[in-house]
């Protein structure tokens, strides 16, 4: 009879200096990648082998006493494995074949790759104690023992992240693919490609239609394809993580941020821009931040998930329906508009200018923009000067990054009304965000009403979480109290 297996999990590894820069003082086991840390999804995978009887955790050295003490009573046939959680599951079909190998050693076994060890196989647990001890004395759990003999298995299941360039190659998609069937590539390029055809090719186009004096931010965007069915277009893999991955990983200190937002600010100051009309502004700003919403909300209550909300909206919040919502902003909005010292211009904006489509070295003060609007016509590249800050402001004062890494969370409080919490404090960034506002001329009371219409707005393009959509919905609320008191 076949003994299960136990797995320890080993996120004691401290990231290398790049790797650091970018996660900040997290583990491998602590980075968020795609609304889900890394520990969560090995513990997918392991969990769903019933032969494997428990996993345990080794989060520092210190730990180890704890799980040696854990498998000192265990049976002593029992099985270890140890894998170190710098090393990602790259393919599971050689995973699973590792796995269930396990079950069968005699012999503890060192697992290799070309890159170091990935992990270890004790086929006893007196072997495992050993192996633990000297770690406790060596203060690291990277060497394996002298005392115990191993053989040796070279794997190509996993993938180290204890590499700047490999994390980056993980996680770094770089690009939002909610819209798109495949982003492809290599190490050097990345292929774009979708069956929506007209928004690769308008996003293709934005770039060659940018001033020359602007193309120097974006990412150059060339060799378009389109077939019957896709359009494709391939650009330069820049090894530069997006800034929502360091800020929702607090790895962006005050200082830093300073020197971010100097640069952002360079950008949005160069913007090129144009007098228009009063009334022309006034349509662009209508389409905007009124129409916009409008349109989005009718879409919002065609969803199946629609009646859900607003019994949601009606129990649990000061407001009655979604309605009630929309028009606090709205004379807001026309309130807040009177008061503020408008300029008639348009700008050539990103149209999406949110630190996930940013991609920055803080080591050169490169900054380099991503997924933009996208345009097909010249007119189409231009847009109200507020609109850029206003997305701007929902990753710095919305927290909308946090959002989509799933790190929020919705409770009933105890007058038994949602209640929206994100474990971010973001108010010394906010005081220097309003710094360079002033400098540049832009009204922070005005910035976040209009970021509340970015929240309602997406509110119908994210229904693939119900549960962010929501949380936009309480976020905008919060926004709309904080305006109406500032």
């Amino acid at each position: 009879m076949l003994e299960k297996i136990y797995v320890v999990y080993d996120n004691s590894l401290k990231p290398c200096y790049d790797v650091e820069n970018i996660i900040g003082d997290k583990s491998f086991g602590e980075v968020i990648f795609k609304r889900r840390t890394l520990k969560d999804r090995y513990f997918e995978v392991l969990n769903k082998y019933e032969f494997i009887k428990g996993i345990l955790d080794i989060n520092s050295v210190s730990t180890i006493k704890k799980v040696f003490n854990e498998v000192s009573e265990f049976p002593t046939t029992t099985k270890i494995i140890h894998l170190y959680s710098e090393y990602i599951i790259k393919c599971e079909e050689s995973f699973d074949t590792i796995i269930k190998k396990s079950q069968y050693i005699k012999e503890s076994i060192i697992i290799n790759s070309n890159e170091g060890i990935i992990g270890l196989m004790f086929d006893n647990t007196e072997e495992y104690m050993r192996f633990l001890k000297s770690c406790v004395s060596m203060k690291e759990t990277k060497k394996p023992c002298e005392e115990v003999t191993y053989q040796t298995m070279l794997s190509n299941a996993f993938f180290q992240l204890n590499d700047l360039s490999n994390f980056l190659q993980y996680i770094t998609g770089g690009f939002d693919a909610r819209f798109f069937n495949s982003l492809n590539g290599d190490e050097y390029t990345v292929t774009k490609s979708s069956t929506n055809k007209k928004k690769i090719k308008s996003e293709y186009m934005f770039y060659h239609l940018l001033p020359d004096e602007m193309k120097y931010w974006f990412v150059l965007p060339y060799d378009y394809q389109e077939t019957e069915e896709i359009a494709s277009y391939t650009m330069e893999r820049l090894h530069m993580t997006d800034i929502a991955i360091r800020w929702v990983h607090n790895a962006i200190s005050t200082e830093e941020f300073r020197k971010l937002l100097k640069k952002i600010f360079y950008f949005v100051d160069s913007r090129k821009r144009k007098i228009i009309s009063r009334d022309e502004y006034i349509k662009i700003s209508n389409s905007l931040y009124l129409d916009k919403i409008d349109e989005r909300i009718d879409d919002l209550k065609r969803h199946d998930l629609f009646s859900c909300f607003a019994d949601y909206i009606k129990s649990s919040t000061n407001y009655s329906n979604i309605e009630e919502i929309v028009m606090e902003y709205k004379n807001l909005y026309r309130s807040v508009v009177e008061e503020v010292d408008i300029e008639y211009i348009s700008v050539i904006g990103h149209g999406d200018l949110c630190f996930s489509n940013m991609l920055y070295n803080k080591e050169t003060s490169t900054l380099k923009l991503i997924d933009t609007k996208g345009a097909l016509e010249e007119e189409q590249i231009w847009t109200n000067p507020y609109y850029d800050i206003a997305k701007l402001s929902h990753s710095i004062c919305g927290k909308y990054d946090f959002f989509n890494s799933g790190m929020y969370d919705i409770k009933l409080n105890s007058d038994l009304k949602f209640e929206l919490t994100i474990d971010f404090d973001n108010s010394a960034y906010i005081e220097i965000f309003r710094e360079y506002l002033e400098k540049s001329g832009y009204d922070y009371r005005m910035i976040r009403l209009l970021e509340a219409s970015l929240f309602l707005s997406m509110m119908p393009l994210h229904m693939d979480f119900p549960q962010k959509v929501f949380g936009f919905l309480l976020n905008a609320i919060n926004i709309l109290e904080e305006v109406k008191n500032v």
